[in-house]
């Protein structure tokens, strides 16, 4: 199983990493290995700052972002998964929004009743 993580607003996908060595059943099996070929504790840092995406996110509110972490079989790579949010965003960004494994941001503009 692979993890990635996505960030897209009103204009398209502006974020996009694989995090499948950092999740947790992945992340302590491979700190540990690390450590002990090392002898002292590895540090495994993402190659990007979360609390960033967050903070984008929150502050360009008229951009309406999403920031989701999705699941995808092994067979399938980060390239493929580029190539289908690159030809069909729209489908790429339905799918993800039904078969996210966690939503971490979402400002998505909808149409809500006003009760009056």
């Amino acid at each position: 199983m692979r993890y990635y993580i996505v960030s897209w607003d009103c204009e398209g996908v502006e974020f996009f990493e694989e995090i499948t060595e950092h999740h947790p059943d992945n992340w302590a099996r491979n700190h540990l290995f690390d450590s002990i070929k090392a002898s002292e504790t590895v540090g495994k840092g993402l190659g990007f700052n979360l609390m960033n995406l967050k903070l984008r996110a929150q502050a360009n509110t008229h951009r309406h972002y999403e920031i989701y972490v999705f699941t995808s079989n092994d067979d399938i790579d980060a390239a493929a998964i580029r190539e289908w949010f690159t030809a069909d965003p729209q489908g790429f960004a339905d799918w993800v929004r039904q078969n996210h494994s966690y939503k971490i941001w979402d400002d998505r503009a909808t149409k809500k009743s006003v009760i009056v």
